[in-house]
């Protein structure tokens, strides 16, 4: 039996409070320490990604509730390399009209536990159902162990 893991990468804007708000939920789910979880700012403010470590990640997980270039920067990359990128939306935020146009879907959510449930299910849909099936769009970057 194979275990598969994934490369996921977590966009967000910085003006959120993102440790609390996603990193924390992300790392204490026992689902995602079967997988990479890419959170850009953990180790701080700064992050030194080049534009070649953005062809390497399976899925893109990004939290849209409020406007940020950056995001967007990373978006268009994830976009131009034909990453799977799912947005996410508190529930009564209107997001930028942008997004619906690069996103492979568009997810709203109510509470940071929300979030993590919804996020492990897109990526449980992106698991194979067999081990002789690709787990991802781009079956290169995941990583299979036995």
């Amino acid at each position: 039996m194979y275990n598969i893991r994934m490369r996921i990468y977590i966009a967000h804007p910085t003006s959120i409070d993102y440790k609390k708000e996603i990193y924390e939920p992300l790392r204490n789910d026992d689902f995602f320490l079967e997988h990479e979880l890419v959170l850009p700012h953990e180790e701080g403010v700064d992050i030194h990604n080049s534009r070649e470590d953005y062809k390497s990640y399976d899925v893109v997980i990004a939290e849209c509730s409020e406007p940020s270039i950056g995001v967007g920067i990373e978006l268009g990359w994830f976009y131009d390399d034909k990453k799977l990128i799912y947005c996410f939306v508190k529930s009564g935020v209107n997001p930028s009209s942008a997004i619906s146009s690069i996103a492979e879907e568009i997810i709203n959510y109510n509470n940071k536990k929300d979030f993590v449930e919804r996020a492990k299910s897109i990526i449980k849909k992106k698991l194979p159902r067999s081990a002789h099936t690709a787990p991802c769009k781009n079956f290169d970057t995941c990583i299979i162990s036995n």
